[in-house]
């Protein structure tokens, strides 16, 4: 098969926020038959994580009319580009090099269309719930710092997996990065992954006091107790301590 003359951005689908393919259309752009595809990707899913099977191959059925008309339903398996490249990693023969080169292009052509429709959307949404100054704050580094505190919690206490968390926040609040997330969804945000806003993550930030050195924030019934420096552990008493805080 030429693979010039195929069109490999058809291949490739947008769901749920990210670029997929399907084991028909590996099928048919690498001239295989559908069941011999289907038996490797499920020879892969014994051999790799569960939560890395369940993430880049998804198991779906399609309805088709066989040649008696009745309808049957037959299985098929979405990819992710990771999920892609496992699977025709040993796909030898004519053109095969190029085509994976050609369908990885397409991965990538289809993820930077996708990025481009979100930043589209982000700033459409700005637009209307924008500040006079037109800009609509997004989330602060301290609030950044509690998104991520939140996800390693969540992986933590749950099976899901990094991936799966933030695709969660992605999809729910329509932006390509947390960051990017509106300062006023935030305990949104924190809810979503299963945390709990404490009333002592509204407190101030201490400022960057010593570029070389980290600060420990000592907190006794949601009260500033004590700061230490991790470095000589010198402890501050509360007047420098209200001092201090900005």
């Amino acid at each position: 098969m030429n693979a010039v003359a195929i069109d490999f951005e058809q291949f490739v689908q947008i769901n749920h926020s990210e670029p997929v393919t399907t084991s028909e259309f590996v099928a048919k752009a690498f001239g295989k038959k559908h069941c011999n595809v289907l038996a490797k990707i499920e020879e892969i899913c014994t051999q790799v994580p569960d939560s890395f099977g369940e993430r880049n191959f998804a198991l779906l059925e399609k309805e088709r009319k066989n040649n008696l008309g009745f309808f049957v339903k037959n299985k098929i398996y979405e990819l992710t580009k990771d999920g892609f490249i496992l699977l025709v990693m040993g796909f030898t023969g004519k053109n095969a090099m190029s085509i994976k080169i050609a369908y990885i292009n397409a991965f990538n052509a289809i993820a930077e269309k996708l990025r481009q429709i979100q930043a589209k959307q982000y700033i459409a949404t700005s637009n209307q719930n924008s500040k006079p100054d037109g800009r609509y704050p997004t989330l602060n580094k301290r609030q950044q710092y509690l998104i991520r505190q939140a996800v390693l919690d969540n992986v933590a206490e749950t099976a899901n997996t990094f991936h799966s968390v933030y695709k969660k926040l992605y999809t729910r609040f329509n932006v390509y990065r947390y960051q990017d997330i509106l300062a006023k969804d935030f305990d949104e945000a924190i809810e979503l992954l299963g945390g709990v806003v404490n009333p002592i993550d509204n407190l101030p930030v201490l400022p960057n006091i010593n570029q070389n050195g980290r600060w420990l924030l000592v907190v006794r019934n949601n009260q500033i107790a004590e700061v230490k420096s991790l470095k000589g552990y010198i402890c501050l008493n509360t007047g420098a301590i209200n001092k201090l805080i900005i």
